[in-house]
């Protein structure tokens, strides 16, 4: 096993972790950076990939790994994902599946670089540390096309997101998705701390949760971020929880327990504007979520602060759970006469 570690400052989920706890999960505040023009033309580095569909983002999983010697370019001689957005801070590892010969995984700034290997199995690791664009390569299968990329943080390169990855098997929605015209399926977020729903516009200016349905773990963060193209609060379809109503920033929620819980937009809900949130293994027992299975993350958005900053972020661990307990009965002294 080939590792590189590079001493690296707190990441921002580590940091979200750590400072929840030193607060003792009260309350926590993290600026949300404003996306920036990447320097590096990606699909200019991309032009001769043969694998290449577009950025699959990874922000919020616990592992990000890519495959060395996948199927691609006329052989094993491709990286898959090619290329791969996760959060600064964030170690991505690397595994040989031992086709294609010799590969290696050399960083075009010279900041990072593993042997060359062959064998099946073999891993290189290395942490992303801060926003950038790092672009790599095979050295000795380069000019074939394999290639690859890590986009650390919100910088904004151009490039499209990849197609999303939809669970094998639908769970039922009793028709709350009937007329949300940009539901193609739930996508699979299993496996991540994190994930993020964009309140949006689709291409004909719509407006919809993108994606608009999620399958999460039970203890994930669900967080909506606002584009800025008109006001909407998210509403729980059993009341459970209601977002304040905003235009742009983000606000979110953890989801524990096993279930659904479906959402509109305040606004739009009765025009198609509806999502949910797959929690857990529902196919033993569909229902949906109770309160005491959301705890609050954030309320407050970018609305509320500087144009510069897209958001803030207060997290707040609100559990609703109460206990119940009656006092034990009395009981006399034992009978002391004779």
């Amino acid at each position: 096993m080939t590792e590189t570690t590079t001493g690296r400052p707190l990441g921002r989920r580590r940091f979200l972790q750590t400072t929840a706890l030193a607060a003792g999960g009260t309350a926590l505040v993290a600026a949300h950076p404003a996306a920036a023009q990447a320097d590096a033309d990606f699909e200019e580095w991309f032009g001769n990939v043969s694998n290449y569909e577009g950025i699959v983002d990874m922000r919020g999983a616990e592992t990000v790994s890519v495959a060395v010697g996948a199927a691609g370019n006329g052989g094993g001689f491709a990286f898959e994902p090619a290329a791969v957005r996760v959060d600064p801070g964030t170690e991505v590892t690397w595994e040989w599946t031992g086709e294609g010969g010799v590969h290696n995984v050399a960083a075009e700034d010279g900041s990072y670089e593993s042997e060359m290997v062959s064998d099946a199995g073999e891993t290189f690791a290395h942490a992303f540390d801060g926003e950038g664009v790092s672009l790599y390569a095979c050295s000795p299968h380069k000019t074939m096309g394999m290639k690859g990329a890590v986009v650390a943080g919100d910088i904004d390169v151009g490039a499209s997101t990849a197609a999303p990855d939809y669970v094998s098997r639908e769970p039922e929605y009793d028709g709350w998705f009937d007329g949300v015209d940009n539901f193609d399926g739930t996508v699979d977020m299993r496996g991540r701390e994190e994930v993020r729903i964009a309140v949006d516009t689709d291409g004909d200016g719509a407006p919809v949760f993108s994606p608009p349905a999620v399958h999460v773990d039970p203890g994930t963060r669900v967080l909506w971020e606002w584009a800025g193209d008109g006001a909407h609060a998210i509403e729980a379809s059993d009341g459970s929880y209601a977002s304040p109503e905003q235009s742009s920033g983000m606000w979110g929620l953890a989801f524990d327990g096993t279930g659904i819980s479906k959402y509109a937009s305040s606004v739009h809900g009765n025009t198609g504007m509806r999502g949910a949130v797959v929690v857990g293994d529902v196919f033993e027992g569909v229902r949906e979520l109770t309160v005491e299975q959301v705890s609050l993350l954030g309320v407050y958005g970018a609305a509320l602060l500087s144009p510069v900053v897209l958001g803030v972020l207060m997290w707040v661990r609100s559990w609703y759970r109460t206990e119940e307990t009656e006092p034990l009965p009395s009981r006399a002294p034992p009978n002391s006469g004779v």
